[in-house]
């Protein structure tokens, strides 16, 4: 007769538990009911987070406006080169111009037909003019030369000016008048103002800030750099362009609405609608969701249809996405474009939307709603 297999010192899970001593059981139960009262008290934060809030988290602090990331030689502002218009009808960067994307290599500033030729214009910073009288595209323009590398031109000016190569400028000096009409290569009355360090052209608005900016803005005085602040809604112009593409959004109360929260969060509400123009296509009204996109067509929360963001106004929605705006804003290295920033997966903060083209769509509608008051 065969002896029954032994055991090899490996018991039971139930003779293992009995052979433990009563105090090492009763830990082990405290234990267990401590990472049980844990998951029920965090679990359904885990489940139902906003997917926002569990990546790349806002900071609670406030700023001040944001001013140039470069100064002066003497430590003070550079001067704005047109006190007496504060609007950027155009921005750095690459926009659609005849149907084609170019890199625009300054800003251009204009207060509409009427309103800016003849406009007297100032030197951002003491130099030597280089240049002043024809330019291939400008028509007429100064160039100065501040010393260390850094260039300032002044584009589609009046022939007549008040310096001449050579000439030795101080900051705020006056040096011309814009251009009355079409002035060189332009589609209108405006000052082409770029800014080269060693060659190459870098945003103007990381040196200079158009007049009244440099507060602390309006509403909770929460900005960020570049053309991207409030500047009120042309809703004339946005409402006829909205009601050609059957938009849901071509509704005067709603653009008031998103007016509103562009002002109190100091964005520029035209960039709110170009937005939507990139992610919902405008919300066209034969969508069969159409009355409940036009609520949160910016998707925050994570998307109109579901969860928080399902329970949102337009005004509420809008004010959501400007402070992503603003948050996302930061820390812009000189020379980026501005929208291209707030896509661009090198931003520290986060960025609004994956896909790299998302830009560029963006600008083309936001380069179309500024030039309609022009």
């Amino acid at each position: 007769m065969s002896a029954e297999p032994q055991l090899t010192g490996k018991k039971p899970l139930a003779k293992l538990l009995l052979s433990l001593s009563p105090v090492l059981l009763a830990a082990l139960g405290i234990l267990l009911l401590i990472v049980l009262l844990i998951l029920i008290v965090f679990l359904p934060f885990l489940l139902f987070a906003d997917s926002d809030q569990l990546k790349n988290p806002a900071p609670s602090y406030g700023y001040d406006w944001t001013v140039p990331d470069q100064l002066d030689v003497d430590g003070t502002a550079y001067a704005w080169p047109v006190p007496s218009i504060d609007r950027i009808s155009s921005s750095f960067g690459f926009r659609d111009l005849f149907n084609k994307v170019k890199m625009h290599k300054g800003i251009d500033i204009a207060a509409g037909p009427g309103k800016t030729g003849g406009q007297p214009i100032y030197a951002m910073a003491a130099g030597t003019v280089t240049v002043a009288g024809p330019v291939s595209g400008y028509g007429q323009a100064i160039y100065i030369d501040h010393g260390g590398g850094l260039v300032s031109i002044y584009g589609h000016l009046e022939a007549r000016m008040d310096v001449t190569p050579g000439s030795q400028v101080e900051k705020g000096q006056k040096i011309g008048l814009i251009g009355h009409g079409k002035v060189g290569t332009s589609t209108g009355e405006h000052l082409h103002f770029q800014i080269e360090l060693n060659g190459t052209a870098v945003n103007p608005l990381n040196y200079v800030q158009p007049p009244g900016s440099s507060g602390s803005g309006s509403g909770n005085g929460v900005n960020q750099s570049g053309e991207l602040v409030y500047r009120p809604l042309n809703i004339e112009f946005v409402l006829a362009y909205l009601s050609k593409k059957n938009s849901a959004l071509a509704d005067r109360g709603i653009l008031e609405m998103i007016d509103r929260a562009g002002k109190d969060k100091n964005v520029d509400p035209h960039l709110l609608i170009a937005i939507t123009g990139q992610e919902q296509g405008f919300v066209p009204r034969s969508n069969n969701h159409a009355s409940l996109i036009v609520k949160n067509p910016w998707n925050v929360f994570g998307c109109w249809c579901k969860g928080k963001g399902a329970t949102l106004t337009t005004e509420q929605s809008a004010r959501v996405a400007a402070d992503t705006i603003v948050k996302l804003s930061q820390d812009r290295p000189p020379g980026y474009h501005p929208i291209q920033w707030l896509s661009s997966l090198e931003n520290p903060r986060g960025f609004y939307a994956e896909h790299q083209g998302w830009w560029r769509g963006v600008t083309k509608f936001y380069n179309l709603f500024l030039s309609g008051g022009v």
